[in-house]
């Protein structure tokens, strides 16, 4: 068995790791457009020396990455708990600390809100809305959209309030509005606007809360790392800057790729990437039209010394809802901007010499800005500015900086510049979004990915590789029947 993988994201190289497992004798080769593995799980390497993740920063759901590493046979990835969770500083003065320990964040919620009740009442439900979301959608492959008005799909999704926005779900469980931002806020982690996304995905903040805030040791970006190595190892052959011009689709079969002109055979081709830009490659296929996620803003700081700050801070206006409108809506710059700081210096002395520090500041944003764009509305100036007034000093003891726009984002290949894949609303959630077999007149097509069932966020594109290992072993009946098994250990 021959396969070929169009990109070396973290879905192609989970897939790759449970196909080596389970099948040794299958031969698998993977093109990658760019010269190194790991999609969105990068790294940024500063001219002076020193390291920091790129993309992704914050780890939830530490039990389930974990286990898909063991049943992938990867080891030694070493996982460390922040606590606090983070804090949030509004423009008001106002601050709230989600600490790790659930007892302890009810008591601080109580005694500063008065709502430690509500609170408690939140992760309750959440936590039986967490074991239905996971066991009805979530861990789940869907062979038709229709899937999705069985019965027994609808009823949990109404009993859920799965149509309420995330923001407005929150009514429910506190009366102060920095509790509900504080709690809808998270839906940005896969590109979504709390005011609109769906409360289902609402359960990002529960888990965070439930499971904790990890990070993993030598940054996020060498887990892609460290997978890469292994699959080396087991003879994986990786074609580095060598983007894929069109998959071959032979009586209704993939039959594999063209490369610099050159026809590559397999039996079977799985696309990493963003959809609908995969659909481009795919003969016969017009490209659907999809609403993409949110633009960030990146700065990435070398730093003289330490900073006065935690592993993760979020600098946030008083009211959320107009910077989200400005973004999604009106696809302009926000009047009063949101910061998120990233230090992992502060538990993690391998980034950079150990006198020094790395940190990054995200700030959403519409997409299609470049940089000089920016520069023109003096957008980049505001933001240090916010940093600076945050942390007196702070721009003295930069270094040196570097810069990464939605206009970048968009160049590296994802669509119009989101950050996170497609956005996350109804039309484009569970049946309704891409599956790991993509297309139902085409055999021995697969798909994964960040833009593909389930979701964004690493552990979950991981677990939509193992749907994908799933379906491939049903279809090609390399096990005998297929039950579509859970996903266990959420």
């Amino acid at each position: 068995m021959k396969i070929g993988f169009v990109g070396a994201g973290v879905g192609t190289l989970h897939a790759a790791l449970l196909l080596t497992k389970r099948y040794p004798e299958v031969e698998i080769t993977i093109f990658e457009k760019e010269s190194r593995p790991g999609g969105r799980l990068a790294s940024v390497d500063f001219e002076t020396g020193g390291r920091i993740d790129q993309g992704p920063t914050i780890v939830l759901m530490p039990g389930k990455l974990q286990e898909q590493l063991t049943e992938a046979g990867l080891e030694g990835v070493e996982l460390e708990r922040i606590d606090p969770l983070y804090d949030l500083h509004f423009d008001d003065g106002t601050i709230v600390t989600k600490q790790a320990d659930v007892v302890d964040q009810t008591v601080a919620i109580e005694r500063q809100f008065g709502e430690g009740r509500g609170f408690q009442e939140f992760m309750q439900q959440k936590a039986k809305d967490y074991d239905v979301s996971v066991s009805k959608f979530l861990e789940r492959t869907y062979f038709r959209k229709r899937d999705l008005l069985q019965p027994d799909m609808l009823a949990p999704l109404v009993k859920m309030h799965a149509l309420e926005t995330a923001h407005d779900h929150l009514k429910r469980y506190f009366k102060s509005k920095y509790l509900r931002m504080a709690y809808s806020f998270p839906t940005f982690y896969i590109g979504g606007n709390p005011y609109t996304t769906p409360s289902i995905y609402g359960l990002i903040p529960y888990r965070e809360q439930e499971e904790g805030v990890w990070y993993v040791k030598g940054g996020y970006f060498s887990l892609a790392e460290r997978m890469y190595e292994e699959l080396v190892r087991r003879g994986v052959r990786f074609e580095f800057n060598q983007p894929v011009e069109r998959v071959m689709i032979r009586e209704g079969q993939a039959k594999g790729v063209l490369v610099n002109g050159q026809e590559h055979l397999y039996d079977t081709v799985v696309l990493n990437g963003e959809f609908p830009l995969m659909e481009y490659l795919v003969e016969g296929k017009q490209p659907k039209k999809y609403v993409p996620s949110g633009g960030t803003l990146l700065l990435y700081f070398k730093i003289k010394g330490k900073v006065d700050l935690p592993v993760h801070r979020f600098l946030m206006p008083s009211d959320l809802q107009p910077l989200m409108t400005s973004i999604f809506k009106k696809d302009e710059l926000p009047e009063h901007p949101a910061v998120y700081l990233f230090n992992p210096s502060k538990v993690d002395d391998t980034l950079t010499e150990v006198d020094d520090s790395v940190v990054y500041a995200l700030v959403p944003s519409p997409r299609g800005f470049d940089r000089d764009r920016y520069e023109a509305h003096g957008f980049i100036d505001r933001i240090l500015a916010k940093i600076e007034q945050h942390l007196p000093g702070f721009q003295s003891k930069v270094t040196e900086m570097k810069i990464r726009t939605p206009q970048d984002a968009q160049d590296f290949g994802l669509y119009e510049g989101g950050s996170f894949g497609i956005a996350p609303t109804i039309r484009q959630s569970a049946a309704l979004k891409t599956q790991a077999k993509p297309y139902a007149d085409i055999e021995r097509l697969y798909a994964v990915g960040a833009s593909v069932h389930p979701c964004g966020g690493v552990p979950i594109v991981m677990m939509g590789a193992t749907l994908l290992v799933n379906r491939m072993e049903q279809e090609m009946r390399w096990k005998n029947g297929y039950s579509d098994e859970r996903i266990s250990g959420m």
